[in-house]
């Protein structure tokens, strides 16, 4: 679950309909941006994450994360490493790194599709599975819904950003492969 809030802090997404289509450029921007600001946010992570209401929720932490950074009187300073970053302010940046997350999961998404598929009917059928004692489900319910809503989440990129994002995709590979790892190692 730590992976998921570093990846949600990380991408500070406020969850709002995505803008213009990403250009090849936006994804190598946002790489080249991210070791500087991805220290900071795991910095100030437990600040930001104190002001979202549910950390277990991805769309709630991406819906909270601007807001979190303002009350956690961060925004001014994330801000200001953004913006000399090339971006107009974290409002831009969040929505790149939102449009760069989304594109690069539905691109990994696509290629082990028979699998994703597979977790989607095994979650359908716990669902609908009356043998399943409610308490159980709900366990069980509450253990996959942040995969289940990263999943919804991905299903949002435009083609257009996948394909700004493809070939870019190994050094993103390593990227989010890190972050995970890195978390496995905590």
């Amino acid at each position: 679950m730590k992976y998921l809030l570093i990846l949600a802090t990380t991408a500070l997404m406020s969850f709002q309909v995505m803008a213009a289509d990403l250009k090849s450029k936006d994804v190598s921007q946002w790489l080249s941006a991210m070791p500087t600001l991805k220290s900071w946010l795991t910095e100030h992570e437990d600040e930001i994450s104190a002001n979202i209401s549910d950390r277990n929720d991805p769309e709630v932490v991406f819906k909270e994360s601007i807001a979190a950074l303002k009350k956690a009187k961060l925004y001014d300073e994330l801000n200001q490493k953004v913006q000399k970053l090339g971006y107009s302010n974290v409002e831009e940046w969040s929505k790149v790194t939102e449009q760069v997350t989304f594109a690069w999961m539905a691109i990994e998404m696509d290629a082990n599709k028979a699998e994703v598929d597979a977790a989607k009917a095994q979650y359908k059928a716990m669902e609908t599975n009356p043998d399943i004692p409610p308490a159980q489900k709900a366990m069980m319910q509450e253990m996959m819904a942040p995969a289940i809503a990263m999943i919804a989440l991905a299903d949002r990129a435009s083609a257009a950003d996948k394909a700004a994002v493809k070939p870019h995709q190994q050094k993103l590979n390593n990227y989010f492969n890190a972050e995970e790892e890195a978390e496995s190692e905590e």
